[in-house]
């Protein structure tokens, strides 16, 4: 099997989960707890009194020009590729009608960029700007997107701009950092951002709400020949859309074009070096950022690591697996359990049961039907946490197991990026962006590798469904490049043992692959450490912070 260098390579069995992280999961989860060295959470920043102005900030001629890299993509070292990249894709696919995404009108070049001004609007307790930044940094002046900023300002600014990024690909920054206190990170102002083709940023769109039901209440564990043509002939269907919706932005929203976007913020912020916190994707980002741009790059918190590397992956599902026998483990040993009363194995093969049984019979819920699939994922949106939403998922298991299975699809929906009766931008800008980052073997290859996989995953795992959404995209992906940080600042990387999402070993693999990374383990469940509330993480982290300083190696939180 090729070893591909993505940062969602693990994610072939689970793409039902097309949402790694919904803005409002990591709002709730990543911000039970804040990291210490700064004033209590509930304590709001100043709310910021009248609109200011951010004057533009002159590129010097010794200056490298914001956004376009030090080092270029094609100089990197690539990993090999087995076989055939992306046979499938649909690249020749002439999408029907006007897209509904438009662009702002483009600037006069690179330099027009960088010395636009930044116009700060209060925005509840934090302050908000929008800004542009080119939709092919190729040619700038043809057309510009949007970027939608949040910035939490310190009280006592010493450090410049922490930028924060929840993860994904797809979910925007602006929210996560509005959920941070004034002095959360102490010393710095916390800046927030939609990355293109998110959020409030200029964003991809795809189908109705009507045709994305449909794909998602599609047989995702295809049981013979014509389920399995079914479920292509929908995610086919869905690629079309999003082209035929978002046209040209789809081609732009890679990574590449992401990390570019950051410098040109870092250069509007008045930073020179760009201080980041990163969750899940957004180690990915940092790691990019980091090897494209080490001349600007500066303190890197990558929290709960990707893929970067072209070891054998251990698949995201397999992650699931582990945290579902740990909450089993946990929910058989608790007389406040909702399903107590079976031992951890025997709990496990119930709930499988059970899923195996909305196969054939999905259960009522209003117009809708709680699925096989639909279950599996809502499981999946709880074991995102750690052991403080364990009694929660008891409880909802047991009123899906005895007929009520209305908050179990509510799970499912948040985790797919369903809110309410309409999708959020992040249904689709996670399969966007993912798919523009990847390459893959064609749809030859997903049931053989599914079926490689089952057998390491028989209780939750194999009811979570497969994916074709990059096998028939509409636009090529990015070759596998080897991202080493070299010459960068300082990188923490930080890896929870539990991790459902991204399982530890990624993070014990890119400390090992970023030349100036350091590894802190957390032992704990749940998808992010760094926001936890643990006393002897948010001191590790407080440390790096203030003056750069990494933890010995081999540190390890409990």
């Amino acid at each position: 099997m090729a070893k591909l260098a993505r940062m969602d390579r693990g994610l072939r069995l689970t793409q039902t989960i097309i949402v790694l992280l919904c803005v409002s999961l990591v709002v709730s989860v990543f911000a039970i707890g804040m990291v210490g060295g700064g004033q209590p959470a509930d304590q709001p920043a100043p709310s910021p009194a009248v609109p200011t102005t951010q004057p533009s900030r002159r590129v010097e001629p010794s200056e490298r020009m914001p956004g376009v890299p030090a080092r270029s993509p094609e100089s990197l070292a690539q990993f090999p590729l087995d076989g055939a990249t992306s046979p499938d894709r649909q690249l020749d696919y002439d999408a029907s009608g006007a897209p509904v995404v438009e662009f702002a009108e483009g600037l006069a070049d690179l330099r027009a960029y960088a010395e636009q001004e930044v116009r700060w609007e209060p925005c509840g307790e934090a302050l908000c700007a929008i800004v542009r930044a080119p939709l092919d940094w190729e040619d700038p002046s043809r057309a510009a997107v949007e970027l939608a900023l949040t910035k939490v300002p310190s009280s006592k600014p010493s450090h410049g701009s922490l930028f924060v990024n929840p993860g994904g690909p797809g979910a925007g920054g602006t929210d996560f950092a509005a959920s941070f206190s004034a002095d959360t990170f102490s010393g710095y102002d916390i800046v927030g951002w939609d990355p293109r083709g998110t959020g409030r940023s200029t964003h991809v769109v795809c189908g109705s709400t009507a045709q994305t039901d449909a794909l998602f209440d599609l047989d995702q564990s295809p049981d013979d020949d014509a389920e399995v043509r079914a479920l292509q002939e929908g995610y086919e269907a869905f690629a079309r859309q999003c082209r035929n919706a978002s046209g040209e932005l789809l081609d732009h929203i890679s990574t590449v074009d992401v990390v570019r976007d950051m410098d040109l913020l870092r250069h509007l912020m008045g930073d020179d070096s760009l201080h980041f916190f990163g969750v899940s994707y957004g180690t990915f980002l940092g790691a990019m950022y980091a090897t494209l741009f080490p001349d600007t790059s500066g303190r890197l918190i990558l929290d709960a690591a990707v893929e970067i590397t072209d070891a054998e992956p251990v698949a995201q599902v397999i992650g699931f697996e582990r945290a579902f026998a740990t909450w089993a483990d946990w929910c058989a040993a608790q007389e406040v359990c909702a399903l107590h009363g079976k031992s951890s194995s025997e709990l496990q093969q119930q709930v499988s049961d059970w899923l195996d049984s909305l196969d054939a019979s999905p259960l009522g819920v209003g117009s809708r039907k709680l699925t096989q699939s639909h279950a599996a994922v809502g499981i999946a949106l709880f074991l995102y946490a750690d052991d403080r939403a364990y009694r929660t998922l008891a409880m909802v298991l047991e009123e899906a197991m005895t007929g009520n299975g209305t908050n179990l699809l509510k799970a499912s929906d948040e985790l797919n990026g369903r809110g309410g009766a309409d999708y959020q931008t992040i249904a689709f800008a996670f399969p966007a962006m993912g798919c523009a980052d990847s390459v893959d073997k064609g749809v030859s290859a997903v049931e053989a590798e599914r079926a490689e996989l089952a057998p390491k995953v028989p209780i939750l795992g194999r009811h979570m469904g497969t994916s074709y959404v990059c096998e028939y995209w509409t636009t090529k992906g990015l070759p596998p490049y080897k991202l080493d940080g070299a010459g960068a600042g300082p990188i923490l990387v930080v890896g929870s043992t539990g991790d459902s999402a991204t399982p530890y070993e990624q993070a014990e693999r890119m400390a090992g692959q970023l030349e100036p990374a350091r590894l802190l383990t957390y032992e704990s469940a749940g998808h992010g450490a760094v926001t936890s509330g643990n006393a002897c993480v948010s001191e590790v982290v407080d440390k790096f912070l203030a003056d750069g300083t990494l933890p010995d190696e081999g540190k390890r939180c409990r």
